[in-house]
């Protein structure tokens, strides 16, 4: 069922599979979701597979994204390949793409990037991403910023501060 309001198109579906190809639409409540090369503001739904597709907001149970864009994914078993994501929270997420940020109970990374992973346990592969908090790790993680590189940057930036104050109170003593 499709509802035209004001020149944006919402599905809704209760019980029925919604099948999404070559489509644009605000939002999208259904069971079970299967989207072709389209796009939605939001969706949620029980199961979600999205292919070559855009979605800005989904809740879902499971979801499966396959070369496709997300803004914020909610779910409880999520799968993304080949795709670029801001915001992951889940329970179960693997992940084989870039995101932003990844907060979940078990990831699996095979040779993904993302900026933070927050997470209880992490799984994987060739793990690249800025910062890792993880209770448990079996994966190798190459981070940007390590206890050494901080400690590397506070020296150099210590310094960089304490040659520029000096030379300013220098030239205001000099005059």
């Amino acid at each position: 069922m499709r509802e035209e309001t004001n020149n944006s198109t919402e599905v809704m579906s209760e019980n029925i599979n919604v099948d999404l190809k070559n489509e644009s639409v605000d939002s999208v409540n259904a069971q079970s979701v299967l989207m072709r090369q389209s796009g939605a503001s939001a969706v949620k739904g029980q199961s979600i597979n999205a292919v070559d597709s855009f979605l800005g907001e989904s809740n879902c149970q499971s979801l499966e994204i396959t070369r496709g864009i997300a803004g914020f994914v909610r779910g409880d078993h999520v799968n993304i390949e080949n795709g670029f994501t801001g915001v992951i929270a889940g329970d179960e997420i693997i992940n084989n793409s870039v995101v932003g940020v990844t907060v979940g109970q078990s990831i699996r990374m095979n040779g993904s990037r993302s900026g933070i992973v927050i997470a209880r346990e992490v799984h994987g592969a060739k793990i690249k991403t800025v910062f890792l908090i993880s209770s448990r790790l079996d994966a190798p993680v190459e981070t940007v910023v390590e206890p050494r590189s901080i400690v590397l940057f506070g020296a150099a930036a210590g310094l960089v501060f304490g040659l520029i104050y000096g030379m300013f109170r220098w030239l205001r003593f000099k005059r």
